[in-house]
């Protein structure tokens, strides 16, 4: 055999038979797309914390840190924020209200530990149960009052307020535990679009996004007030998902004022808006069991989100989101 063949048999089978050679492209955060400091890193168990939307909880504190906020329908026309950590712990959040039926539909997916302030009786049997299996981890004010605070510059139910090291603690070895997260989808959008300057999503408090192209974001009003973090600013997304489904009241739930809590369909297949970078694209979300969704245009074509915070609507078939 020649002695340069022969060289280049030996580097290869060394090439194959150490992984160390193997070109690895670098992790990314699941939730947010932007690089992670290692492999180990994106296993990292995130935290959700409901919080409050309704005006008298604004501005609300610590959600610019987070990586995913999950806007959802709750009882009276009004919705709830889901706030997602990983990327970034978060010192203070809040002000932290109580679960629902409908965060069952993610929480799998993401394998987090929740915070919450209560729930109804059949909710909150209905998260202890989930949580029992493993899937997430709950951390509920009335079991662990120790990872929550009580401020005394807001009036309840507006004061709860916890922070992620006190939540990492209450949630004990758990918090320890490598996890795999659904991971959203993030690329160059390749994908068919339109202009997408402005979108306003029509909840009975108006929502309105416009596009700001020094930022790379979006400013986003509710009832034509920016969206503020007390300890950051302007919170400015720079993905915004609406995803149509169906939204359902949920029987033997009214309130004192008449209003039912609601669900939503999360799983199959629906119609779904995307902003970013100035860009509207029309396509369809799919999520099977626990997976994350996926959000493709008519052709097929993944419509990939850019790196950043996503603020995701969940709102019904029927709103019009024409401009």
């Amino acid at each position: 055999m020649r002695p340069a063949l022969a060289l280049l048999i030996a580097l290869f089978a060394s090439s194959c038979a150490s992984p160390l050679n193997v070109a690895v492209g670098p992790a990314a955060w699941p939730l947010r797309g932007t690089p992670a400091s290692d492999a180990s890193a994106i296993h990292r168990r995130p935290l959700v914390v409901k919080v409050a939307n309704d005006p008298g909880a604004r501005p609300q504190t610590g959600i610019a840190d987070a990586d995913l906020i999950i806007e959802l329908p709750v009882e009276g026309g009004l919705t709830r924020l889901s706030v997602v950590f990983q990327s970034k712990d978060p010192s203070r959040v809040g002000p932290v209200r109580s679960a629902r039926q409908s965060d069952l539909n993610y929480l799998p997916t993401l394998h987090a530990i929740l915070a919450h302030v209560g729930a109804s009786e059949s909710v909150t049997k209905m998260v202890r149960d989930a949580a029992s299996s493993g899937g997430f981890v709950d951390i509920d004010e009335f079991q662990h009052a120790d990872a929550f605070e009580r401020s005394t510059d807001r009036v309840a139910p507006y004061n709860a307020y916890t922070s992620a090291s006190k939540l990492r603690q209450a949630a004990g070895s758990a918090a320890e535990q490598s996890v795999d997260v659904g991971a959203l989808e993030y690329g160059d959008a390749q994908a068919a679009s339109t202009d997408g300057a402005t979108l306003t999503i029509p909840y009975a408090e108006r929502v309105r996004y416009e596009f700001d192209p020094a930022r790379g974001a979006y400013h986003r009003t509710a009832g034509g007030t920016k969206t503020l973090d007390t300890a950051a600013g302007e919170v400015l997304p720079e993905n915004v998902v609406v995803i149509k489904t169906d939204v359902e009241d949920i029987p033997g739930t009214a309130d004192a004022a008449g209003a039912p809590s609601v669900d939503y369909r999360g799983t199959g297949s629906g119609p779904v808006v995307i902003l970013r970078d100035g860009k509207r694209f029309d396509g369809t979300w799919s999520r099977q069991g626990t997976e994350m969704y996926r959000f493709a245009d008519a052709s097929g074509k993944e419509i990939g989100l850019k790196p950043g915070l996503t603020w995701m609507h969940i709102v019904p078939t029927s709103f019009d989101l024409s401009g």
